[in-house]
């Protein structure tokens, strides 16, 4: 369900703008590659947990677009993209490209993956970072290594099928299984801290991600390791537009790459509550800030945090927490340093909302 809401400066005036949030998941596995679902069984349980868009990233395969599967699914936005690499190496997630980009024809080098989807102009992210390696399970994940790239847009800093995985062992399968939700523990520290490092030198985007395949267990044909719709109430990523989308798929398509290449979203895991309504914003020098915003700081700041529910709200400023307020809804800090700033919510002990940065240069 979209959400529209407005912000606020810290004295209660309302700004002018309102955003129109719309939640949905990336890194989604189909038919076409090792996942379970049609496009359209995918879009159904997307509308059954909730969401408002999807992004399709098989392996390697960009079929569900050239079938012309892309599309409006009643409300529900299905986009396409693909997830470059082989297996145990690094992978790559290209969005809003035309053309499908085989890791054989760039002799499996990342640099190259990337460079392909720079010259397609479309959006390149580093997918599951860190590695995961369950030799039982007979998984293997390279873990992410060519940090001294320049032109990736962005990283998933949270995995939601990864941060799932790394729990389990073959003895408490069966109830992390049935209680998926116990075996999640957040970003990893150290993807935060390149994620902070990184940040101040460029714009680089944070998203969460699902990673779902929605296998069928053999020999139980009728068990589903994890289905698309108990996943999908996972980590969501939230994107604030300006304008409402339309039924015009392009449009639509084009407003939604746009804002993800802008970082204007956070990322958050709705499990146990929803966290539609979290807001970030800076004002300074007469100008609003979102996150993903950048600009130069010419005097003080104010930095403005809401939550729709009391959390643990942290205070980021690059990499280090400056302010930390327990059991809140609103948090308020006047700055006049430079910094890349960004927000981290604990609920109930468990990570919960992470914004993208604001840069004060």
């Amino acid at each position: 369900m979209r959400l529209t809401f407005p912000l606020y400066y810290s004295n209660g005036l309302t700004v002018n703008q309102k955003y129109n949030e719309y939640v949905g998941v990336l890194h989604i596995h189909s038919k076409y590659s090792d996942g379970s679902g049609s496009i359209k069984k995918i879009a159904k349980e997307a509308k059954d947990a909730g969401l408002d868009y999807v992004v399709i990233t098989d392996h390697n395969s960009i079929k569900a677009l050239s079938k012309g599967e892309e599309g409006w699914y009643d409300d529900i936005l299905v986009l396409v993209g693909e997830e470059i690499g082989v297996k145990r190496a690094e992978h790559y997630v290209a969005l809003d490209i035309k053309e499908r980009i085989h890791p054989d024809v760039f002799h499996r080098k990342i640099h190259q993956y990337v460079e392909a989807v720079k010259r397609q102009g479309g959006l390149g992210f580093v997918a599951h970072p860190y590695g995961l390696k369950k030799l039982f399970f007979r998984l293997k994940i390279a873990s992410w290594k060519s940090w001294d790239e320049q032109d990736f847009t962005g990283i998933e800093i949270w995995s939601y099928m990864h941060d799932w995985s790394q729990s389990i062992s073959l003895f408490n399968l069966p109830y992390y299984y049935l209680y998926p939700h116990k075996a999640i523990d957040g970003p990893p520290k150290e993807i935060l801290q390149e994620w902070d490092l990184l940040c101040q030198k460029r714009r680089v985007v944070g998203i969460g991600a699902s990673d779902v395949h929605a296998k069928y267990v053999f020999p139980f044909s009728m068990v589903q390791f994890l289905s698309y719709k108990r996943n999908f109430h996972g980590v969501r990523t939230h994107l604030l537009i300006e304008s409402p989308l339309n039924s015009d798929l392009n449009e639509s398509k084009r407003v939604v790459y746009k804002v993800l290449g802008s970082g204007h979203c956070f990322f958050a895991y709705d499990y146990e509550v929803d966290s539609r309504g979290f807001t970030f914003e800076v004002i300074t020098d007469g100008e609003r800030l979102i996150m993903g915003d950048e600009c130069k700081l010419h005097g003080k700041a104010e930095l403005v945090i809401n939550s729709p529910i009391p959390a643990l709200i942290r205070l980021i400023k690059d990499g280090q927490v400056i302010i930390e307020s327990k059991d809140t809804t609103k948090l308020v800090h006047e700055t006049n340093e430079c910094g890349v700033y960004r927000i981290e919510a604990i609920h109930n002990g468990k990570p919960w909302v992470f914004t993208n940065p604001i840069y004060l240069r």
